[in-house]
């Protein structure tokens, strides 16, 4: 089974945010698995799921970077999952209710330490 990670990241007032799943002690990014969006792309998928599961407004995003995160924190090849990051147009447009009730929130990154190491931009190309 394949698995795309996702998320939304945006700065206020000097502070960056990260859309995170409210995961107890360890956050981790939103994530689907690919052989439910069969025909999609892997960024056709994230996509998919953003609109779908979590009824963000697509027309609200940007496509920020490409990375991968080690999803098991083992820094193999084995765990590694792509991930995408988007910015959003308007921070005002989510529906931070809905995304509560799936277990998702926006989370400081001096909070999100952890998780933030585990992802690894080497091979990466910068998504201009």
């Amino acid at each position: 089974m394949s698995m795309i990670a996702g998320t939304i990241v945006f700065t206020r007032n000097d502070q960056s945010y990260f859309l995170v799943t409210d995961e107890v002690p360890t956050p981790r990014f939103y994530t689907v698995k690919t052989h439910k969006h069969a025909g999609d792309t892997a960024l056709g998928s994230i996509l998919t799921g953003m609109k779908g599961e979590l009824g963000i407004n697509l027309d609200n995003l940007r496509l920020g970077e490409l990375a991968a995160w080690h999803g098991k924190g083992l820094e193999t090849a084995e765990d590694l999952i792509s991930l995408y990051t988007f910015e959003p147009i308007d921070t005002t447009d989510f529906n931070m209710d809905r995304l509560a009730l799936l277990g998702l929130q926006f989370m400081n990154a001096k909070d999100a330490a952890g998780l933030l190491t585990n992802v690894d931009m080497t091979g990466v190309a910068r998504l201009d």
